[in-house]
């Protein structure tokens, strides 16, 4: 007979994570990008020129403000990414890999770790000054 997986303690899977984080309300989906673009900034207007940060860094930033709000930081990458790509491709922030700057158009290509710093069109007045960025706060 089968083993019933549906009883098992095991932790989600990642694609039952990104579908949690994808099939959100479209007006919900936008305050989280809000808090995400926040926190990168904040995160960012904190380091030293050429100083990179984790992207993963943005979603655990604002799961540890407010845990029950954003539970599984896990589940956000990819929303948190897309932020991070759009402001790649605004020249606002760059995306490394291996210290090697990659470029918006080779975003789908890209497989392991990257790291975000501060782009050519940086600007530290951007900021948002609350503490990550989280809107509802």
């Amino acid at each position: 007979m089968p083993k019933d997986l549906s009883s098992s303690s095991s932790p989600q899977s990642p694609k039952s994570r990104k579908a949690k984080a994808i099939n959100e309300d479209p007006a919900q989906a936008q305050v989280h990008a809000q808090a995400y673009l926040s926190t990168l900034h904040h995160l960012l207007s904190r380091t030293s020129e050429g100083s990179t940060i984790c992207p993963s860094q943005i979603p655990r930033a604002l799961n540890k403000e407010n845990p029950e709000r954003y539970p599984d930081w896990r589940a956000l990458m990819d929303p948190v990414r897309e932020v991070v790509w759009d402001q790649v491709r605004r020249g606002i922030v760059e995306v490394t890999q291996k210290g090697e700057v990659r470029e918006y158009k080779s975003r789908g290509e890209i497989r392991g770790p990257i790291r975000v710093r501060k782009g050519p069109k940086w600007d530290e007045r951007d900021t948002l000054p609350s503490s990550t960025g989280d809107p509802s706060k």
